[in-house]
């Protein structure tokens, strides 16, 4: 191919490199500081036995693998690795485990 077709393909793409890295990174960083924050409020929770802060670690484990299974579907929707679609799988049980824990246990 000739550098003219290949900066005329290049142009004619829609996608930009630049801010699919940004945002990537952006998804990145994000996510390490949901998960610090996480572990952060379920080690308080562990030691603080109150009925609401248990309430709490409950929706806060099932909103973290809600969020894990998603990504997991994302990604295994484009990779189609068998552990992406693992991560899918369990992310989204353990999610709806801990969301029917979390309602059940308000009904109480």
């Amino acid at each position: 191919m000739k550098k003219e077709e290949i900066l005329e393909k290049s142009r004619n793409e829609k996608g930009d490199e630049g801010k699919e890295f940004v945002f990537a990174k952006g998804r990145k960083s994000g996510f390490i500081g949901m998960l610090i924050v996480f572990c952060i409020l379920s080690v308080f929770n562990l030691y603080n036995h109150s009925q609401e802060t248990n309430f709490a670690l409950k929706a806060m484990i099932a909103m973290f693998f809600g969020y894990l299974g998603c990504e997991g579907l994302g990604m295994y929707s484009v990779t189609k690795k068998k552990m992406d679609l693992l991560k899918f799988i369990l992310g989204l049980i353990i999610s709806v485990y801990f969301l029917f824990i979390y309602f059940y246990g308000m009904s109480d």
